[in-house]
């Protein structure tokens, strides 16, 4: 079983004007250039370095303290006690999602699972963030095996007056509603029947959310409230995947050489036009200083493609060991994705390196058998905004 409990969200009164994309996909620059659009963007909490570059640790979640308490004056007031509901439609694609807060003690039993490892330096920052703070700012997106039952719940509270709903700078369209309170039990009880959820993005908040509930700085505040995080949980089969493709940079043309050369042992290597972004497992594109190739691996494997990737190319033939600390890899993904691409694919110190998108089915069985997914391996997509539903524990 799994706990769904319900919480007093914390909501602005112009949502329009707080909510932001994640700290994660925003860098500083862009960051900064929303807070002087918008004052009241969410991303002055969640990016305090907005306002002053190399701040130490501790003043920098002050700083974030101190815009969310701003916040809480001016925009965000507390609303019922109960579920909430998150619905985004993009280009015609719905997908709905029970707003709660989830158990601490449901993530380390392993009944909320996860797929990735947490990086140390990105750990100590959200813990900080979470600490400072005394609220969980940002939904961790969670997901779980479809379930007709709570489908229909959600469903049914869209049908009731909208809290907010706007169409953000890229079209997606973002609706928050009340789950009505006759089916406050209903939702417990089929929490209850649900055997384990999946985090699909925000490892590092729910790890955060752990540390801070275990840590006896804390003891002062809500203890029921700490030991639950934020969360929004879709069912897998509306939640959409697109490819995180892989950049190597500083490469020579002998690199690139060798590599061609030793595919055709294990891959059908065809030259093609353009730029070649796979609609198939086990395909692969590889673009090079205005030159395109089609790579299809010869066996089938039940490996994920980006693992593929990395055991095949990068690092036998670039020496790539660790995708999270070699200085040489970026990554891109989203929707604009394949245009940001073409222009990569004629530099020539640049390889770029396209895949098909990883599958939730994919994701859940990784976690399922406790593994480990490689960095990067999913863009979720339309992304949830951070500032709609805060979870304050102070």
């Amino acid at each position: 079983m799994v706990v769904f409990k319900p919480f007093a969200p914390y909501m602005p009164t112009h949502p329009e004007n707080v909510a932001a994309d994640p700290y994660d996909i925003v860098n500083v620059e862009q960051a900064r250039e929303d807070v002087k659009l918008r004052p009241d963007s969410f991303l002055a909490v969640d990016k305090p370095e907005v306002f002053t570059a190399d701040m130490p640790l501790e003043a920098w979640g002050q700083r974030a303290r101190h815009e969310l308490e701003r916040l809480y004056e001016s925009e965000l007031t507390e609303r019922t006690h109960g579920f909430y509901v998150y619905r985004l439609t993009d280009q015609g694609r719905v997908q709905t999602g029970l707003v709660a807060t989830f158990s601490v003690t449901d993530y380390e039993a392993g009944r909320i699972k996860i797929h990735e490892h947490t990086r140390a330096a990105k750990e100590r920052e959200r813990v900080e963030h979470v600490s400072a703070t005394k609220a969980h700012t940002g939904p961790i997106l969670m997901s779980h095996a479809p379930d007709e039952g709570l489908r229909r719940i959600l469903d049914d509270a869209t049908t009731g007056e909208a809290l907010f709903a706007f169409t953000d700078s890229e079209g997606v369209i973002h609706e928050g509603y009340a789950v009505p309170s006759k089916h406050q039990a209903r939702v417990i009880m089929l929490g209850a029947s649900i055997p384990a959820i999946y985090i699909a993005d925000g490892h590092h908040r729910a790890k955060a959310a752990a540390v801070v509930a275990r840590s006896p700085i804390h003891e002062g505040e809500s203890k029921q409230e700490r030991d639950h995080f934020l969360g929004v949980l879709f069912p897998s089969d509306e939640l959409t995947i697109l490819p995180y493709h892989r950049i190597l940079n500083q490469v020579d043309t002998e690199e690139v050489m060798v590599l061609l050369e030793s595919l055709d042992l294990s891959y059908d290597l065809e030259s093609v036009p353009a730029l070649y972004v796979p609609n198939e497992r086990g395909t692969f594109g590889l673009s090079y200083r205005g030159e395109h190739f089609m790579l299809k691996k010869l066996q089938t494997t039940t490996s994920l493609d980006v693992a593929t990737l990395q055991r095949d190319v990068l690092e036998p033939y670039f020496h790539v060991t660790d995708v999270r600390t070699d200085h040489r890899i970026d990554f891109i993904g989203g929707k604009d994705a394949p245009k940001r691409l073409a222009d990569l694919a004629e530099r020539d110190d640049v390889v770029v390196l396209t895949c098909h998108a990883t599958a939730m089915e994919e994701l859940m069985r990784v976690a399922d058998e406790n593994g480990q997914m490689p960095p990067k391996s999913t863009w979720f997509e339309p992304k949830l905004k951070s500032g709609l539903f805060i979870h304050r524990f102070d």
